[in-house]
Protein backbone atom coordinates (compact mmCIF):
# COMPACT_ATOMS: atom_id res chain seq x y z
CA UNK A 1 0.00 0.00 0.00
CA UNK A 2 2.97 2.30 0.72
CA UNK A 3 4.14 1.34 -2.88
CA UNK A 4 0.86 2.41 -3.93
CA UNK A 5 0.43 5.95 -2.33
CA UNK A 6 4.05 6.71 -3.46
CA UNK A 7 3.22 6.15 -7.12
CA UNK A 8 -0.36 7.92 -6.84
CA UNK A 9 1.33 10.77 -4.78
CA UNK A 10 3.90 10.98 -7.95
CA UNK A 11 1.28 11.31 -10.39
CA UNK A 12 -0.75 13.73 -8.51
CA UNK A 13 1.78 16.18 -7.91
CA UNK A 14 3.44 16.27 -11.14
CA UNK A 15 0.17 16.73 -12.90
CA UNK A 16 -1.22 19.51 -11.05
CA UNK A 17 1.97 21.59 -10.89
CA UNK A 18 1.95 22.00 -14.88
CA UNK A 19 0.71 24.81 -16.66
CA UNK A 20 -2.10 22.16 -18.78
CA UNK A 21 -3.52 21.54 -15.44
CA UNK A 22 -4.01 25.53 -14.86
CA UNK A 23 -5.35 26.07 -18.31
CA UNK A 24 -7.96 22.83 -17.61
CA UNK A 25 -9.49 24.55 -14.19
CA UNK A 26 -10.53 27.64 -16.26
CA UNK A 27 -11.38 26.48 -19.78
CA UNK A 28 -13.71 23.16 -18.87
CA UNK A 29 -16.19 24.94 -16.69
CA UNK A 30 -16.07 27.43 -19.86
CA UNK A 31 -16.52 24.51 -21.95
CA UNK A 32 -19.54 23.07 -19.84
CA UNK A 33 -21.24 26.58 -20.17
CA UNK A 34 -21.00 27.57 -23.56
CA UNK A 35 -21.85 23.56 -24.99
CA UNK A 36 -24.85 23.44 -22.33
CA UNK A 37 -26.02 26.47 -20.75
CA UNK A 38 -25.16 29.07 -23.32
CA UNK A 39 -27.22 27.70 -26.12
CA UNK A 40 -30.56 27.80 -23.65
CA UNK A 41 -29.95 31.08 -22.21
CA UNK A 42 -29.78 32.50 -26.04
CA UNK A 43 -33.20 30.59 -27.46
CA UNK A 44 -34.81 32.67 -24.40
CA UNK A 45 -33.34 35.72 -24.73
CA UNK A 46 -35.59 38.00 -26.06
CA UNK A 47 -34.99 39.33 -29.79
CA UNK A 48 -33.23 42.87 -30.24
CA UNK A 49 -34.04 43.00 -34.08
CA UNK A 50 -37.60 43.92 -35.50
CA UNK A 51 -38.80 41.10 -37.68
CA UNK A 52 -40.77 41.99 -40.41
CA UNK A 53 -43.42 38.84 -41.58
CA UNK A 54 -45.59 39.04 -44.67
CA UNK A 55 -48.74 37.45 -44.06
CA UNK A 56 -51.11 36.12 -47.31
CA UNK A 57 -54.19 36.26 -45.92
CA UNK A 58 -57.03 34.10 -48.58
CA UNK A 59 -59.30 34.83 -45.57
CA UNK A 60 -59.80 38.59 -45.66
CA UNK A 61 -60.77 38.59 -41.92
CA UNK A 62 -58.00 37.96 -40.06
CA UNK A 63 -54.93 39.50 -40.68
CA UNK A 64 -56.03 43.04 -38.92
CA UNK A 65 -56.76 40.92 -35.62
CA UNK A 66 -53.58 38.95 -36.31
CA UNK A 67 -51.52 42.21 -36.67
CA UNK A 68 -53.58 44.02 -32.94
CA UNK A 69 -52.68 40.48 -31.25
CA UNK A 70 -49.08 40.29 -32.18
CA UNK A 71 -48.18 44.47 -31.72
CA UNK A 72 -49.84 43.97 -28.47
CA UNK A 73 -48.28 41.14 -26.95
CA UNK A 74 -44.67 40.60 -28.24
CA UNK A 75 -42.76 43.57 -27.45
CA UNK A 76 -38.64 44.02 -27.63
CA UNK A 77 -35.98 45.42 -24.69
CA UNK A 78 -36.75 48.71 -26.04
CA UNK A 79 -40.35 48.99 -26.65
CA UNK A 80 -40.56 48.71 -30.18
CA UNK A 81 -43.07 45.85 -31.71
CA UNK A 82 -41.28 42.64 -32.18
CA UNK A 83 -42.73 41.62 -35.20
CA UNK A 84 -43.71 44.27 -38.14
CA UNK A 85 -46.55 42.40 -40.37
CA UNK A 86 -46.54 43.51 -43.99
CA UNK A 87 -50.25 41.98 -46.03
CA UNK A 88 -48.61 40.62 -49.37
CA UNK A 89 -52.26 41.49 -51.27
CA UNK A 90 -53.76 38.85 -53.39
CA UNK A 91 -55.49 41.71 -55.59
CA UNK A 92 -52.94 41.64 -58.41
CA UNK A 93 -53.59 37.76 -58.43
CA UNK A 94 -56.29 35.35 -58.88
CA UNK A 95 -56.61 33.74 -55.46
CA UNK A 96 -56.83 30.11 -57.10
CA UNK A 97 -53.67 30.41 -58.71
CA UNK A 98 -51.41 30.29 -55.18
CA UNK A 99 -48.06 29.31 -56.84
CA UNK A 100 -48.17 33.36 -58.34
CA UNK A 101 -48.74 33.94 -54.67
CA UNK A 102 -45.82 31.99 -53.27
CA UNK A 103 -43.62 33.29 -56.81
CA UNK A 104 -43.97 36.83 -55.34
CA UNK A 105 -43.78 36.32 -51.88
CA UNK A 106 -40.30 33.82 -52.30
CA UNK A 107 -38.71 37.01 -54.15
CA UNK A 108 -39.45 39.21 -50.97
CA UNK A 109 -37.76 36.69 -48.66
CA UNK A 110 -35.12 36.17 -51.00
CA UNK A 111 -34.01 40.14 -51.27
CA UNK A 112 -33.94 40.15 -47.66
CA UNK A 113 -37.24 42.33 -47.89
CA UNK A 114 -39.17 40.33 -45.23
CA UNK A 115 -38.19 37.55 -42.99
CA UNK A 116 -40.59 34.80 -44.32
CA UNK A 117 -43.78 34.79 -44.84
CA UNK A 118 -47.45 32.75 -43.69
CA UNK A 119 -50.16 31.77 -46.01
CA UNK A 120 -53.70 31.40 -44.01
CA UNK A 121 -56.15 29.68 -45.88
CA UNK A 122 -59.42 30.76 -46.91
CA UNK A 123 -61.00 27.71 -45.10
CA UNK A 124 -58.69 28.63 -42.37
CA UNK A 125 -60.90 28.96 -39.40
CA UNK A 126 -62.17 25.22 -40.06
CA UNK A 127 -58.80 23.34 -41.16
CA UNK A 128 -56.88 25.73 -38.16
CA UNK A 129 -54.04 25.03 -40.41
CA UNK A 130 -51.34 27.40 -41.84
CA UNK A 131 -47.99 27.66 -43.76
CA UNK A 132 -45.02 29.15 -42.44
CA UNK A 133 -42.43 29.96 -45.60
CA UNK A 134 -39.12 30.98 -45.35
CA UNK A 135 -35.26 30.74 -45.52
CA UNK A 136 -35.15 29.57 -42.35
CA UNK A 137 -37.71 26.81 -40.83
CA UNK A 138 -36.03 26.56 -37.78
CA UNK A 139 -36.90 29.72 -35.25
CA UNK A 140 -39.43 27.61 -33.33
CA UNK A 141 -40.13 30.38 -30.63
CA UNK A 142 -41.30 32.70 -33.59
CA UNK A 143 -43.65 29.81 -35.11
CA UNK A 144 -44.90 28.98 -31.99
CA UNK A 145 -46.36 32.38 -31.01
CA UNK A 146 -47.74 32.75 -34.60
CA UNK A 147 -49.47 29.10 -33.83
CA UNK A 148 -50.92 30.35 -30.53
CA UNK A 149 -51.71 33.70 -31.48
CA UNK A 150 -54.07 32.29 -34.66
CA UNK A 151 -55.79 30.15 -32.74
CA UNK A 152 -56.86 32.66 -29.42
CA UNK A 153 -58.12 34.47 -32.58
CA UNK A 154 -60.19 31.67 -34.35
CA UNK A 155 -61.68 30.86 -30.51
CA UNK A 156 -62.29 34.29 -30.06
CA UNK A 157 -64.38 35.01 -33.56
CA UNK A 158 -66.22 31.96 -32.75
CA UNK A 159 -67.32 32.21 -29.37
CA UNK A 160 -68.62 35.78 -30.41
CA UNK A 161 -70.44 34.44 -33.03
CA UNK A 162 -71.83 32.00 -29.84
CA UNK A 163 -73.27 35.60 -28.40
CA UNK A 164 -69.91 35.68 -25.86
CA UNK A 165 -69.18 39.44 -25.54
CA UNK A 166 -66.08 40.82 -26.40
CA UNK A 167 -64.45 41.54 -23.04
CA UNK A 168 -65.16 38.17 -21.93
CA UNK A 169 -63.68 36.53 -25.04
CA UNK A 170 -60.41 38.15 -23.75
CA UNK A 171 -60.84 36.40 -20.63
CA UNK A 172 -61.85 32.76 -22.18
CA UNK A 173 -58.77 32.46 -23.87
CA UNK A 174 -56.34 34.28 -21.71
CA UNK A 175 -52.87 31.90 -21.46
CA UNK A 176 -52.55 29.69 -18.76
CA UNK A 177 -49.27 30.20 -17.04
CA UNK A 178 -48.15 27.44 -14.74
CA UNK A 179 -45.70 25.84 -11.94
CA UNK A 180 -43.99 22.85 -11.01
CA UNK A 181 -43.86 20.70 -7.77
CA UNK A 182 -41.94 17.47 -7.35
CA UNK A 183 -43.43 14.44 -5.36
CA UNK A 184 -40.43 12.91 -3.33
CA UNK A 185 -40.81 9.08 -2.70
CA UNK A 186 -41.26 10.24 1.18
CA UNK A 187 -44.59 12.12 -0.61
CA UNK A 188 -42.80 15.20 0.06
CA UNK A 189 -43.16 18.51 -2.03
CA UNK A 190 -40.11 19.79 -3.78
CA UNK A 191 -40.41 23.01 -5.48
CA UNK A 192 -38.06 22.48 -8.61
CA UNK A 193 -37.91 24.28 -12.16
CA UNK A 194 -35.92 23.13 -15.88
CA UNK A 195 -32.79 24.80 -14.49
CA UNK A 196 -32.53 23.18 -10.96
CA UNK A 197 -32.97 19.61 -12.64
CA UNK A 198 -30.80 20.73 -15.70
CA UNK A 199 -27.56 21.43 -13.05
CA UNK A 200 -28.44 18.06 -11.11
CA UNK A 201 -28.38 15.67 -14.20
CA UNK A 202 -27.05 17.03 -17.22
CA UNK A 203 -24.54 19.34 -15.57
CA UNK A 204 -23.64 15.77 -13.65
CA UNK A 205 -23.00 13.62 -16.96
CA UNK A 206 -20.57 16.59 -18.01
CA UNK A 207 -18.59 16.56 -15.08
CA UNK A 208 -18.43 12.49 -15.17
CA UNK A 209 -17.41 12.63 -19.11
CA UNK A 210 -15.11 15.33 -18.55
CA UNK A 211 -13.34 13.24 -15.48
CA UNK A 212 -12.99 9.95 -17.22
CA UNK A 213 -11.94 11.24 -20.54
CA UNK A 214 -9.45 13.74 -19.46
CA UNK A 215 -8.06 10.97 -16.33
CA UNK A 216 -8.03 8.57 -18.96
CA UNK A 217 -6.48 10.10 -21.82
CA UNK A 218 -3.72 11.25 -19.17
CA UNK A 219 -3.05 7.28 -18.00
CA UNK A 220 -2.73 6.10 -21.63
CA UNK A 221 0.01 8.91 -22.38
CA UNK A 222 1.77 8.66 -18.96
CA UNK A 223 1.80 4.72 -19.67
CA UNK A 224 3.03 5.25 -23.34
CA UNK A 225 5.91 8.16 -22.11
CA UNK A 226 7.23 5.57 -19.47
CA UNK A 227 7.29 2.70 -22.05
CA UNK A 228 9.02 4.86 -24.67
CA UNK A 229 11.93 6.07 -22.65
CA UNK A 230 12.13 3.17 -20.91
CA UNK A 231 11.48 4.15 -17.35
CA UNK A 232 8.67 1.40 -17.11
CA UNK A 233 11.37 -0.97 -16.86
CA UNK A 234 12.99 0.54 -13.91
CA UNK A 235 9.69 1.17 -12.22
CA UNK A 236 8.85 -2.58 -12.45
CA UNK A 237 12.19 -3.25 -10.50
CA UNK A 238 10.78 -1.48 -7.14
CA UNK A 239 7.10 -2.19 -7.47
CA UNK A 240 4.58 -4.98 -9.20
CA UNK A 241 2.65 -3.63 -12.07
CA UNK A 242 -0.47 -4.03 -10.17
CA UNK A 243 0.72 -1.34 -8.01
CA UNK A 244 1.67 0.49 -10.64
CA UNK A 245 -1.47 0.24 -12.80
CA UNK A 246 -3.07 1.32 -9.21
CA UNK A 247 -1.29 4.31 -8.15
CA UNK A 248 -1.58 5.49 -11.83
CA UNK A 249 -5.44 5.19 -11.42
CA UNK A 250 -5.47 6.92 -7.73
CA UNK A 251 -3.61 9.54 -8.01
CA UNK A 252 -4.86 10.61 -11.67
CA UNK A 253 -8.07 10.10 -10.12
CA UNK A 254 -7.13 12.76 -7.65
CA UNK A 255 -6.24 15.12 -9.76
CA UNK A 256 -9.85 14.75 -11.89
CA UNK A 257 -11.02 15.37 -7.90
CA UNK A 258 -9.39 18.41 -7.32
CA UNK A 259 -10.27 19.58 -10.65
CA UNK A 260 -13.69 18.96 -9.84
CA UNK A 261 -14.00 20.43 -5.89
CA UNK A 262 -12.02 23.69 -7.18
CA UNK A 263 -14.93 24.06 -9.71
CA UNK A 264 -17.51 23.06 -6.61
CA UNK A 265 -15.90 25.90 -4.68
CA UNK A 266 -16.43 28.12 -7.61
CA UNK A 267 -19.52 27.12 -8.45
CA UNK A 268 -21.17 27.43 -5.04
CA UNK A 269 -19.39 31.05 -4.30
CA UNK A 270 -21.46 32.03 -7.45
CA UNK A 271 -24.52 30.54 -6.96
CA UNK A 272 -24.45 30.89 -3.27
CA UNK A 273 -28.11 30.64 -1.69
CA UNK A 274 -29.87 28.95 -4.84
CA UNK A 275 -26.63 26.16 -4.85
CA UNK A 276 -27.62 25.65 -0.87
CA UNK A 277 -31.37 25.56 -1.15
CA UNK A 278 -32.03 23.53 -3.80
CA UNK A 279 -29.23 20.27 -3.59
CA UNK A 280 -30.61 17.38 -1.91
CA UNK A 281 -27.70 16.14 -0.35
CA UNK A 282 -29.38 12.50 -0.20
CA UNK A 283 -29.15 12.10 -4.29
CA UNK A 284 -25.87 13.83 -4.01
CA UNK A 285 -24.34 10.77 -2.46
CA UNK A 286 -25.83 8.25 -4.47
CA UNK A 287 -24.82 10.12 -7.63
CA UNK A 288 -20.93 10.48 -5.88
CA UNK A 289 -21.63 6.54 -5.74
CA UNK A 290 -21.84 5.83 -8.88
CA UNK A 291 -19.06 8.99 -9.55
CA UNK A 292 -16.94 6.65 -8.31
CA UNK A 293 -17.69 3.26 -9.17
CA UNK A 294 -18.05 4.68 -12.63
CA UNK A 295 -14.27 6.75 -12.61
CA UNK A 296 -13.32 3.18 -11.64
CA UNK A 297 -14.64 1.18 -14.19
CA UNK A 298 -13.70 3.16 -17.04
CA UNK A 299 -9.84 3.83 -15.61
CA UNK A 300 -9.61 0.16 -15.56
CA UNK A 301 -11.08 0.14 -18.99
CA UNK A 302 -8.40 2.49 -20.43
CA UNK A 303 -5.94 1.19 -18.90
CA UNK A 304 -7.01 -2.49 -20.33
CA UNK A 305 -7.21 -0.97 -23.66
CA UNK A 306 -4.22 1.39 -23.27
CA UNK A 307 -1.60 -0.23 -21.96
CA UNK A 308 -0.56 -2.35 -25.39
CA UNK A 309 -0.14 1.27 -27.42
CA UNK A 310 3.16 2.35 -28.48
CA UNK A 311 3.09 6.06 -29.84
CA UNK A 312 1.05 8.92 -28.83
CA UNK A 313 -0.93 8.58 -32.45
CA UNK A 314 -2.16 5.05 -30.91
CA UNK A 315 -3.16 6.47 -27.29
CA UNK A 316 -5.59 9.08 -28.86
CA UNK A 317 -7.43 6.57 -31.08
CA UNK A 318 -7.87 4.37 -28.16
CA UNK A 319 -9.22 7.63 -25.97
CA UNK A 320 -11.30 8.86 -28.59
CA UNK A 321 -13.07 5.19 -29.15
CA UNK A 322 -13.64 4.54 -25.39
CA UNK A 323 -14.74 8.52 -25.02
CA UNK A 324 -17.61 7.62 -27.47
CA UNK A 325 -19.04 5.56 -24.96
CA UNK A 326 -19.69 8.10 -23.07
CA UNK A 327 -21.52 10.48 -25.52
CA UNK A 328 -24.37 8.47 -25.72
CA UNK A 329 -25.58 9.01 -22.55
CA UNK A 330 -25.00 13.04 -23.30
CA UNK A 331 -27.32 12.68 -26.54
CA UNK A 332 -30.11 10.46 -24.39
CA UNK A 333 -29.80 13.38 -21.91
CA UNK A 334 -32.99 15.39 -22.42
CA UNK A 335 -34.93 12.21 -23.43
CA UNK A 336 -33.77 10.60 -19.87
CA UNK A 337 -35.18 14.21 -18.58
CA UNK A 338 -38.60 14.05 -19.87
CA UNK A 339 -39.45 10.17 -19.61
CA UNK A 340 -36.68 8.31 -16.89
CA UNK A 341 -38.94 5.42 -16.98
CA UNK A 342 -38.72 3.99 -20.37
CA UNK A 343 -38.08 0.56 -20.16
CA UNK A 344 -35.10 0.53 -22.77
CA UNK A 345 -33.55 3.66 -20.17
CA UNK A 346 -33.88 1.17 -17.09
CA UNK A 347 -32.12 -1.61 -19.65
CA UNK A 348 -29.27 0.55 -20.43
CA UNK A 349 -28.87 1.76 -16.80
CA UNK A 350 -27.89 -1.79 -15.88
CA UNK A 351 -25.39 -1.75 -18.74
CA UNK A 352 -22.08 -1.05 -17.01
CA UNK A 353 -21.02 1.34 -19.57
CA UNK A 354 -24.03 3.24 -19.21
CA UNK A 355 -24.96 2.62 -15.43
CA UNK A 356 -23.16 5.67 -13.90
CA UNK A 357 -24.19 8.36 -16.99
CA UNK A 358 -27.89 6.89 -16.67
CA UNK A 359 -28.53 6.76 -13.26
CA UNK A 360 -27.30 10.05 -12.54
CA UNK A 361 -29.63 11.57 -14.51
CA UNK A 362 -32.62 9.57 -13.42
CA UNK A 363 -32.01 10.27 -9.93
CA UNK A 364 -32.98 13.71 -10.10
CA UNK A 365 -35.84 13.55 -12.27
CA UNK A 366 -37.68 10.82 -10.58
CA UNK A 367 -35.53 8.67 -8.11
CA UNK A 368 -35.40 4.79 -9.23
CA UNK A 369 -37.16 2.15 -7.16
CA UNK A 370 -35.12 0.78 -4.49
CA UNK A 371 -34.15 -2.54 -6.28
CA UNK A 372 -32.88 -0.60 -9.35
CA UNK A 373 -30.66 1.81 -6.80
CA UNK A 374 -29.01 -1.46 -5.06
CA UNK A 375 -28.68 -3.71 -8.36
CA UNK A 376 -27.18 -1.41 -10.66
CA UNK A 377 -24.77 -0.62 -7.68
CA UNK A 378 -23.88 -4.03 -7.02
CA UNK A 379 -23.63 -4.75 -10.98
CA UNK A 380 -21.27 -1.68 -11.33
CA UNK A 381 -18.76 -2.74 -8.11
CA UNK A 382 -18.99 -6.65 -9.21
CA UNK A 383 -17.75 -4.67 -13.22
CA UNK A 384 -15.30 -2.72 -11.45
CA UNK A 385 -13.55 -5.74 -9.45
CA UNK A 386 -13.76 -7.59 -12.53
CA UNK A 387 -12.39 -5.12 -14.47
CA UNK A 388 -9.37 -4.06 -12.71
CA UNK A 389 -8.98 -7.67 -12.59
CA UNK A 390 -8.49 -7.92 -15.99
CA UNK A 391 -6.78 -4.58 -16.51
CA UNK A 392 -4.38 -5.74 -14.11
CA UNK A 393 -3.39 -9.13 -16.10
CA UNK A 394 -3.29 -7.18 -19.78
CA UNK A 395 -1.51 -4.33 -18.15
CA UNK A 396 1.66 -6.58 -16.41
CA UNK A 397 2.11 -8.13 -19.87
CA UNK A 398 1.17 -5.21 -21.91
CA UNK A 399 3.80 -2.49 -20.21
CA UNK A 400 6.99 -4.75 -21.28
CA UNK A 401 5.38 -5.57 -24.70
CA UNK A 402 6.58 -3.85 -28.02
CA UNK A 403 5.56 -3.98 -31.61
CA UNK A 404 2.18 -4.04 -33.16
CA UNK A 405 -1.08 -3.47 -31.14
CA UNK A 406 -1.62 -6.86 -30.01
CA UNK A 407 -4.95 -8.82 -31.53
CA UNK A 408 -8.28 -9.54 -29.46
CA UNK A 409 -7.38 -13.18 -29.09
CA UNK A 410 -3.69 -12.24 -27.62
CA UNK A 411 -5.57 -9.89 -25.22
CA UNK A 412 -7.51 -13.15 -23.99
CA UNK A 413 -4.44 -15.12 -24.00
CA UNK A 414 -3.01 -12.35 -21.60
CA UNK A 415 -6.04 -12.24 -19.66
CA UNK A 416 -5.69 -16.26 -18.90
CA UNK A 417 -1.92 -16.45 -18.48
CA UNK A 418 -1.05 -16.80 -14.74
Amino acid sequence: MKKILTIAWWEYITKVRTKAFLISIVLMPLFIFVFSILPRVLVERADTEQKTIGVVDLTGWVFEKFEKKLLGEFKLPDGRPNYKLIKISSENFDESDINRIKKFANELVVSGKIEAYLIIPKNFEDSLSFQYIGQNVGNIKDIERFRSSLQEIVIGEKLQRYGVKKDEVAQIIKSVKYSTVKISKKGEEEKTDFIGVFFSSYIFILALMILIITGGQMLIRSVVEEKSNRVIEILLSSCTANQLMAGKIIGLGMVGLTQMFIWAIVGFYFLSGYALTSINFELLLISLIYFILGYLFYSALFVAIGAPVNSEYEAQQIAGYVSMLLVLPIAFAFLIMQNPDLYWIKILSFIPLFTPSFMVARIPIKMPAPWEIIGTILILAVSVVAMIWVAGRIFRIAILSYGKFPTFKELISWVKTK
